[in-house]
């Protein structure tokens, strides 16, 4: 099967699928039509027919007939506007390649070691360099609660063991027996 490759604006290649009289060594095909993506509609179908005959149905109802699936027994074709078809393609594509990223989230405690905060920061820096955000909650209790400010240390020094690849996006919050902080990726210069 040979595919077309076209460029679009931003470089990356989408195979193109093969259409109308590119389309041959078939006996039969099943052809694929829907109306409209959104909603059924009673013209809409999916049978086997003949090459010879979904090729003229393409014609007479003004539309491309689009190699879907040619590994599939009868190979499967669709009746659509070639061009509204390469639009959905590369529409698809598009959102596929979006990156979301993720809030990840680690938990600190008052009494943390040291080393352990090292780890946690380690980690902290291979959530950022892959693109996330990290979500920094420090849990106090009781007399912790009391003496906040010193209790907090250690959120601080987290974020000074993670200045080097990520700061904070707003100063740490205080929530009844929390303090967090999120964090994102520092901008390259």
């Amino acid at each position: 099967m040979a595919k077309n490759t076209q460029n679009n604006r931003k470089g990356s290649n989408i195979e193109e699928p093969r259409i109308n009289d590119e389309i041959f060594g078939y006996k039969e095909v099943r052809v694929v039509y829907r109306k409209s993506a959104i909603e059924k509609s009673d013209e809409d179908f999916s049978r086997v027919m003949n090459l010879y005959e979904a090729k003229n149905l393409s014609r007479q109802m003004g539309l491309d007939l689009i190699e879907i699936n040619a590994t599939a027994n009868p190979p499967v074709v669709k009746l659509e506007d070639y061009s509204k078809y390469l639009y959905e393609l590369k529409k698809a594509q598009k959102a596929k390649s979006k990156v979301t990223n993720e809030i990840k989230e680690l938990q600190l405690s008052v009494n943390i070691s040291q080393h352990d905060l090292e780890i946690k920061a380690n980690k902290a820096k291979e959530f950022l360099s892959d693109g996330n955000k990290v979500k920094v909650v420090l849990t106090m209790k009781r007399r912790e609660l009391e003496r906040r400010e010193e209790s907090e240390k250690s959120l601080y020094q987290f974020i000074m063991l993670c200045e080097e690849c990520g700061v904070p996006e707003s100063m740490p919050r205080q929530e009844t027996t929390k303090t967090l902080v999120i964090l994102k990726k520092k901008k390259q210069n």
